[in-house]
């Protein structure tokens, strides 16, 4: 059988596994060059049906200053076939047990799509812990979609509904040329069990964190694909309305998995400094 796709390694990068209670999941750290930077560890949430990997490209494209962590969700990876989560609370208590696990006490946190819902539910809910915030390709409030695709799955599994959702992801011209990003979404997606795939999206229809996003006081960057048709500019531009000061911007030419399909774009975005920080 062929090796599986996977975006290029992350150099000087670690991993291992760490406990969270129920589970454990497998942790990406790329230490800083200087540990004595200064600069806060920025944590890296991954999409729904991906892993830790789907950050190695744009890990490998971040200045070295700074510590970068990216983990497997509850479901997902070396997590897949855990407890399932209930609510996107549940992942974000996930995300402080690992912080608390790597003795982290304040970090800057990005999340992709899924990733972004966790990030934002971890944010309101414990604003200390971080010094900045970037949500890429992502919602503030349930979709219908999300049970429509948890059932099908439950019904039909996974493998049914991957032609429509690479299609979400990527551009029609770079999902035809089938680089190794896009070899290591199909093949990760495919492999994901039905049960954790629609446990997913049953915690995502509960999404709730709109009415906290108002409060938010640590800066905050919000990012949209410019074709991206599950999560498009205007309503990511709509979340950014919503928070006091979130700086927002379009990378232009890609859909919904920026960091997969323009890993070096996106990388410039959350390494770039806050204009009020």
């Amino acid at each position: 059988m062929a090796p599986v796709a996977q975006p290029a390694g992350v150099p000087g990068a670690a991993e291992g596994e760490l406990p969270l209670g129920d589970h454990a999941t497998r942790v990406l750290d790329r230490p800083a060059r200087d540990p004595a930077s200064g600069a806060d560890p920025l944590v890296l949430v991954h999409a729904l049906g991906l892993d830790r990997l789907m950050w190695a490209p744009v890990i490998a494209c971040l200045p070295p200053d700074r510590r970068v962590i990216a983990y497997d969700v509850r479901g997902h990876g070396r997590s897949a076939g855990a407890p399932p989560p209930s609510t996107v609370r549940d992942l974000a208590d996930d995300l402080l047990r690992l912080l608390d696990g790597l003795g982290l006490e304040r970090v800057a946190l990005a999340g992709l799509s899924m990733g972004g819902a966790v990030a934002q539910t971890f944010a309101v809910r414990h604003p200390g812990r971080l010094s900045a915030l970037h949500l890429v390709a992502t919602a503030a409030d349930p979709q219908p979609a999300y049970l429509e695709r948890a059932a099908r799955a439950e019904r039909h599994g996974v493998a049914e509904q991957l032609p429509a959702t690479l299609e979400r992801w990527f551009t029609p011209a770079f999902l035809a040329a089938d680089p190794v990003p896009v070899r290591y979404a199909r093949t990760t997606l495919a492999g994901m069990g039905a049960a954790d795939f629609s446990a997913g999206w049953r915690a995502l229809a509960r999404l709730d964190v709109r009415s906290g996003l108002a409060g938010l006081r640590v800066p905050v960057r919000v990012i949209a694909g410019a074709d991206d048709p599950a999560t498009p500019p205007a309503m990511m531009r709509g979340i950014a309305q919503a928070i006091p000061g979130a700086e927002f911007e379009v990378v232009p030419g890609v859909r919904h998995l920026v960091g997969l399909e323009a890993p070096e774009r996106l990388a410039a975005a959350l390494a770039r400094e806050f204009r009020h920080p």
